[in-house]
């Protein structure tokens, strides 16, 4: 039996009518789990065997309180699963962003999980420096396309899509200034107002963007199918869902090669983190060859079967680095 354990609020398994399904939604669904809020967990007096597949919070007030509170969280878990492993979700180095005791806590969890999975195995090789010691997999993005519906999908459009705002995680601006040369309009979704620069809307006129509103996944799938372009150029891979997305529609999409979402998908699309240089020079080759750009989508496409599919992922899941 396969638990999934993380701060997410709902209990049992993901219903098959359920419409976000965004990369953690899609991997309970795949692992057929039974999904567990992790404090719950911990406040229960249960055992309950098989798998824990567990993600850590990573708000600083809830992992602040599993410090506090539940230092040997991994061993406590332990009494009550016969496996545990730790999902290292998003931002491969995301611990940077706390205290160095939080940081010396979340390594010391990790440490203690009977496997490690990471989303790509790019990451792989940052891990195994850390945790030298430790079991690895892979668990990699999918896609459910069980719940779109294709009479809402648009027409393309002389329009590009960018993965994320003016910020840090981004680098929207640089972006920005790329997509340009394919003198299209720019569109790019929004974060929480918190967390992108407060003159984002501001200033959307005067760099040539457009802000769209916050979707769920389902409705930002079917948006999505109206791009003719898109780019990854961002410091922070994470699961890469974004390329797999573009995919799924065939949009051609320049971004970083570290993704296996990228990598794999668009071969041809790959830069090298920065490379804006050779990001710039594809831009102009798929603005300028219709039979590169025909043969970029129609790979994308192709290869999501092949590399993306439920039952790769579930092959690829059982594999150990």
């Amino acid at each position: 039996m396969n638990y999934f354990i993380t701060e997410l609020g709902f209990e049992g398994k993901v219903p098959k009518e359920h419409t976000n399904l965004r990369a953690a939604e899609t991997w309970i669904k795949y692992l057929d789990s039974y999904h567990i809020n992790l404090f719950k967990v911990l406040k229960e007096d249960k055992v309950y065997r098989g798998t824990c597949w567990l993600i850590i919070p990573k708000g600083l007030k809830a992992v602040h309180f599993l410090m506090q509170h539940h230092q040997d969280l991994i061993s406590n878990l332990k009494t009550k699963f016969d496996k545990v492993y730790c999902i290292q979700e998003g931002e491969t180095t995301f611990w940077n962003h706390y205290s160095v005791a939080i940081q010396v806590w979340i390594y010391l969890q990790f440490q203690a999980s009977d496997k490690i999975y990471t989303q790509n195995t790019y990451d792989i090789k940052y891990l195994k420096g850390l945790f030298p010691d430790n079991n690895f997999g892979i668990l990699r993005s999918v896609l459910d396309d069980s719940v779109l519906d294709k009479n809402n999908f648009k027409s393309k459009q002389d329009k590009v899509i960018l993965p994320g705002p003016y910020t840090i995680e981004y680098h929207g601006f640089v972006q920005t200034c790329i997509a340009h040369h394919t003198n299209c309009t720019i569109d790019i979704p929004p974060m929480g107002n918190s967390r992108m620069p407060k003159d984002s809307w501001d200033m959307a006129d005067n760099v040539g963007v457009n802000y769209l509103d916050y979707m769920m996944w389902k409705e930002w799938m079917e948006n999505l199918s109206q791009y003719r372009y898109a780019y990854f150029l961002v410091p922070i891979i994470g699961a890469g869902t974004f390329p797999l997305n573009c995919a799924y529609h065939g949009i051609p999409c320049i971004g970083d090669g570290r993704a296996e979402t990228q990598s794999l998908l668009y071969p041809d699309l790959c830069v090298e983190y920065l490379d804006l240089e050779k990001a710039l020079k594809l831009t102009k080759q798929l603005s300028s060859d219709k039979e590169f750009y025909n043969h970029t989508s129609e790979y994308a496409k192709q290869m999501i079967d092949v590399h993306f599919s439920k039952e790769e992922f579930l092959k690829t899941i059982k594999k150990t680095y």
